[in-house]
């Protein structure tokens, strides 16, 4: 039985079963350590007096620049793909379902998921199968966290608006 609340959504996929975390390493080093250092400047005041979308395009620019270094010194390895991948039907703050019946109720799983956003962010996360086709958010990073439950808002928001406009 799910306990929380989903809505319509289409967000895609891509997982395994990983009980023992063996992706935990690269689960640790998604957490930037840009992102790290911002968010120790807001709680210290230090950009306060700063334009956050500016920010935001900067660390992500940060990011690219970080990415590109790496892949011309040779130190940047793709990950590795992951054995799944589907497309969610129904997306909410605590998890999600799929439209087919694949996964395993009790499993642990380690996912990829592709937000279809402006500057597309890809999430990592552990979930567990609650029933073979819902699945219950575990461990999600704090700026992770953000991107979905923003992404999650919108999708309900757009609802919102698709069943006043079938209202009137």
């Amino acid at each position: 039985m799910v306990d929380f609340r989903l809505i319509y959504g289409r967000v895609e996929i891509a997982f395994e079963p990983d009980d023992e975390y063996v992706y935990e390493v690269e689960f640790n080093q998604s957490r930037s350590n840009i992102d790290e250092w911002l968010s120790h400047e807001k709680v210290r005041g230090e950009s306060e007096n700063s334009d956050p979308l500016t920010l935001k395009l900067l660390v992500e620019l940060y990011k690219k620049v970080d990415e590109l270094s790496s892949i011309i010194k040779n130190q940047h390895t793709p990950p590795k793909p992951l054995k799944f991948n589907f497309t969610t039907s129904k997306i909410g703050y605590e998890g999600f379902e799929f439209d087919n019946e694949c996964l395993e109720v009790g499993v642990t799983y380690y996912a990829r998921v592709n937000l279809p956003l402006f500057i597309r962010r890809e999430v990592l996360m552990y979930f567990k199968a609650v029933t073979p086709k819902c699945a219950k958010i575990l461990k999600i990073s704090r700026g992770n966290e953000r991107e979905w439950n923003a992404f999650v808002a919108e999708s309900e928001r757009l609802e919102i608006r698709k069943a006043k406009n079938s209202e009137q």
